[in-house]
């Protein structure tokens, strides 16, 4: 992986009419624990685009990767990150893939937001999940390791204080709002008040309102299109498949969450299909 992979990719975030960018969930955790460095730089040899990562704040008020508010799932400790040290989570080993009662105890540890982003460096873009209470904290770690353009915040707050955190910065981060059934009447002011470059859309069914024809008619070609394909009820039934995909594909969607990442990539460049423009 060439160190100018980041460039490539973010050209590509920011001309919506690009192709397919594929993003993989919580790094390759089929081969490695989730959310650690081993499963982010399994996806950076794979060439993905981007990683989805879950932040939290430890006791002390580090950061680091971890998807639950427990540690009890990913590792041989127990215990809320939250009422952790630092210190703490460093001495417990991570279970392989998503953890859990049967998962193979490893010797990988707990990852750091500042060493997830040191190791990305100029080779692909971050998702950063779980994390928009700490933001300040985040947008620092970016700023200290020089990674602000790789990482992309992500909320469903209110447009107005997501207009705060963003306009407020010597620097402008990248952001993507997420529009859901209960806020999806908020789209027209975050658009024109937030004004964010991607747009991560759930919708339980295909007759959700969060998809109509009139919002994607706001959304084509001038937005990149985020659709969540690991769970069907995050984007209308469809499954993390290629015929799943190719539905989403079709759809108007150009940024694609995947547990399935080399699949996705080798899929996207060897089909070629008619986008819908609404």
């Amino acid at each position: 992986m060439t160190q100018d992979k980041f460039a490539e990719v973010y050209s590509l975030f920011n001309d919506p009419s690009a192709r397919t960018l594929t993003v993989s969930h919580r790094g390759d955790w089929r081969h490695y624990p989730e959310n650690s460095l081993a499963a982010v730089q399994s996806c950076i040899n794979m060439g993905i685009d981007m990683v989805e990562i879950d932040v939290r704040r430890t006791r002390d008020g580090h950061l680091v990767l971890m998807h639950d508010k427990t540690v009890d799932r990913m590792t041989n400790g127990s215990g809320k990150v939250s009422d952790l040290t630092l210190e703490q989570i460093q001495k417990l080993f991570l279970y392989d893939g998503k953890g859990g009662g049967e998962a193979q105890l490893t010797s990988r540890k707990i990852a750091t937001l500042e060493e997830i982003m040191l190791l990305v460096k100029g080779k692909m873009m971050i998702n950063l999940d779980k994390c928009w209470d700490v933001r300040e904290e985040v947008y620092d770690v970016l700023v200290k390791t020089d990674t602000l353009s790789q990482g992309l915040f992500k909320s469903s707050s209110d447009y107005e204080e997501v207009e705060d955190f963003l306009n407020n910065k010597l620097v402008r981060p990248e952001y993507m709002h997420v529009i859901e059934e209960f806020n999806v009447d908020q789209l027209g002011k975050v658009l024109s008040v937030v004004k964010p470059k991607a747009l991560e859309l759930v919708y339980p069914t295909e007759a959700s309102p969060v998809i109509s024809v009139a919002n994607f008619k706001q959304l084509n070609g001038k937005h990149r299109i985020w659709v969540n394909a690991i769970q069907k009820k995050l984007c209308g039934g469809y499954e993390d498949t290629p015929s799943g995909w190719d539905w989403m594909v079709r759809y108007g969607f150009n940024m694609i969450q995947t547990d399935w990442p080399l699949e996705l990539k080798q899929y996207l460049e060897q089909t070629s299909i008619n986008v819908n423009t609404n």
